[in-house]
């Protein structure tokens, strides 16, 4: 008890009374003084920080949802029960802007043949941009490509990042109607068709999305925004029209594309469906042991944090060569340690089946 008592005195100490030779140094007005503006201070330091905390509480991230617009009237459901669609009158949709990514398209296409899914494979491109060398690539893989006009993005391009310049393209995808597509499923090239998922063509909602997810170290996390590389919607060239009218009067963050008008347009009216439609490889860095879970049903798994057919991760208009191809795929696969080696080889394997029986034709376009 007593060597408590002297811990207690040892920390619970009093200042020394001032001497004379202090009061000589300090007369005690102005030290009084001092003290005082000391304190001010201290009080206006902390009153300004919490006011500076308690106004960033107040300005929240941008949420489409937080920030609605009334811009969309389409119905949530198609508003009767749905038939199952034929074969013919689905699609399968996705794009390409440079030569650069054929050869991830081409594998696209290819897997979701491996997985039978009955729908056609329909490709828009820019004509400007792709080669015959790269539209003869993805043709022996299955796609008919089709070209289409280049949507430039909304205000000039104010604010919008770089990489996604070609991305307000894509919403000529709501024109295949004209073509005959009464349900599609559009998939980014970055894409891989693991697992048959012919029920999304069948749903009754007039669109449908898997929820976004940003990697660890991302405040954001898994969010209630909706990622724009897998989508399930019901072509229809009156909401093109419409949703062409409206880019330029929306508000939304301009940086990201059209991923955020889509998120804008549709977020309210929506369907969210599960990771397992748009395998995020983010899902694995944020949460291991969800990406577990979910890796035994995965229909569609996104490469997002990783491209297994770029050589250096980079982007490039060159069509990569079959020794190429195998080098990029093995310096992804030592990425991040090696942490997304599995999923590399799932790319790997896809290749490899569609050289084995699309092989020939595909060489035949390099000559």
């Amino acid at each position: 008890m007593s060597s408590l008592f002297g811990q207690i005195s040892d920390r619970w100490t009093y200042d020394l009374l001032p001497s004379h030779s202090d009061k000589l140094s300090c007369h005690r007005v102005n030290c009084n003084r001092s003290r005082q503006w000391t304190g001010v201070a201290l009080v206006s330091a902390v009153a300004v920080t919490i006011w500076l905390a308690a106004a960033s509480l107040r300005r929240r991230p941008y949420n489409p949802l937080d920030n609605y617009q009334n811009i969309n009237l389409l119905p949530v459901t198609v508003g009767h029960s749905v038939p199952p669609t034929m074969s013919s009158r689905r699609a399968i949709v996705s794009s390409l802007y440079s030569d650069g990514f054929a050869i991830a398209v081409a594998v696209v296409g290819h897997s979701a043949r491996t997985a039978n899914v009955s729908a056609r494979l329909l490709l828009p491109y820019l004509e400007e941009r792709v080669s015959e060398k790269a539209l003869c690539i993805v043709r022996a893989a299955g796609w008919e490509p089709y070209p289409v006009p280049f949507i430039p993005p909304p205000h000039k391009g104010q604010d919008i990042h770089r990489r996604f310049v070609d991305q307000y393209t894509k919403l000529n995808i709501w024109r295949l109607d004209q073509q005959g597509i009464d349900s599609a499923v559009y998939l980014d090239a970055d894409t891989l068709v693991r697992r048959n998922f012919d029920e999304l063509f069948d749903s009754p909602f007039n669109f449908a999305a898997v929820g976004d997810v940003y990697g660890a170290g991302d405040p954001r996390g898994f969010s209630l925004t909706f990622n724009a590389g897998v989508l399930a919607y019901r072509p229809s060239s009156a909401v093109f029209d419409d949703m062409r009218q409206k880019m330029e009067i929306a508000r939304y963050p301009l940086k990201q594309a059209e991923q955020a008008f889509l998120n804008l347009y549709f977020g309210g009216t929506a369907l969210l469906i599960p990771y397992t439609y748009n395998a995020n490889l983010a899902i694995k860095t944020r949460s291991p042991v969800l990406w577990q879970r979910l890796a035994d049903e995965m229909r569609i798994v996104h490469y997002t944090v990783l491209k297994p057919f770029l050589l250096d991760g980079q982007p490039s208009n060159a069509i990569l060569n079959a020794e190429e191809v195998e080098l990029a795929i093995d310096q992804s696969s030592r990425r991040e340690g090696g942490f997304f080696r599995e999923e590399v080889a799932w790319w790997q394997a896809a290749y490899r089946t569609m050289m084995l029986d699309r092989g020939h034709a595909i060489r035949q376009c390099y000559l």
